[in-house]
């Protein structure tokens, strides 16, 4: 189903390509008229993306993760981090600006963005316990003082799912006054695309120590134990729309070299749908937002 998905996908954007790179015939004296579109520009942005979402269950891990030894223990007593959880990473995109000409000027009127990006998210959760037994008692032999002593043992485990995306990013653009030193820009965009590379991560701790901290233990070597384990998911995928707000500065006013370099900031809040196949789909709303630089042609 992906394979189909990422087909459609490359045939739209060849026949976007194709409408771009033609010209028009037009029939009055056998002419052929100037191009409807051409590249105007090439952007990059590196930036980070953030989506709100509630934090992964430990059940939702155990199905991330199936083959896991340590998520086969005994979680009675655990407790898990509250609130919510940020599924993001970082962001990096590259596209070309294709305009819309005015037949009778040349001049730009449309401005479309297409691309590719890459992202990353992930969703995470931390349990803890505490078992805490009694160890020993000491009675002072000067004052006759009783002192408890017990043995603590905390117990962490920290889970994490993490994926690499690759999307097509296809946006149209509207600009303010483009010969201007600064100018605003919006517009309304889609990415499409799947992940290359999933994994869950699975680390777990135990700490042991002898309370009050004054009581040495008789025992001797490492009192804390650690084991992790990694497991490779399936790829899943991801469609978003998003809403392009940003801020364009042109270098240079005088020179031409530097007038054709333009540094932007770009927020995108988006709304998405992401597939874990593990795990089914996840809705929900975010924001990426970025540094860019912008050529024009």
């Amino acid at each position: 189903m992906r394979k189909i998905k990422w087909v459609c996908i490359l045939m739209a954007c060849a026949a976007v390509a194709k409408a771009f790179s033609q010209n028009d015939e037009k029939g009055n004296n056998d002419k052929l008229t100037k191009r409807k579109f051409k590249i105007v520009d090439a952007n990059i942005l590196l930036g980070a993306e953030v989506q709100q979402s509630p934090r992964g269950s430990f059940t939702d891990f155990q199905k991330l993760n199936p083959q896991s030894t340590l998520l086969s223990a005994n979680m009675n007593g655990y407790i898990a981090s509250k609130g919510y959880g940020g599924m993001g990473g970082p962001a990096f995109g590259a596209s070309l600006g294709i305009a819309r000409l005015n037949n009778e000027n040349n001049k730009s009127t449309t401005e479309f963005r297409v691309g590719i990006s890459f992202t990353g998210i992930n969703i995470s959760n931390s349990f803890t316990k505490t078992d805490t037994k009694p160890y020993d008692t000491l009675i002072s032999s000067q004052t006759g003082q009783t002192v408890y002593s017990d043995s603590v043992t905390s117990h962490s485990y920290k889970m994490n799912y993490t994926s690499q995306q690759v999307k097509v990013d296809v946006s149209a653009i509207y600009r303010t006054n483009k010969a201007a030193r600064w100018s605003l820009y919006g517009g309304i965009g889609i990415e499409a695309g799947e992940t290359v590379m999933a994994f869950t991560d699975i680390d777990y701790t135990e700490r042991r120590a002898i309370k009050p901290a004054y009581i040495i233990s008789s025992s001797s070597g490492n009192n804390n134990l650690s084991q992790s384990e990694r497991f490779i998911n399936n790829n899943g995928f991801q469609f978003a729309a998003y809403l392009p707000l940003g801020i364009d500065f042109r270098v240079g006013a005088k020179k031409e070299f530097f007038k054709q370099l333009h540094l932007f900031y770009e927020a995108r809040p988006f709304l998405s749908n992401t597939n874990i196949p593990e795990l089914g789909s996840i809705t929900g709303v975010g924001l990426k937002m970025g540094f860019g630089l912008r050529v024009t042609i």
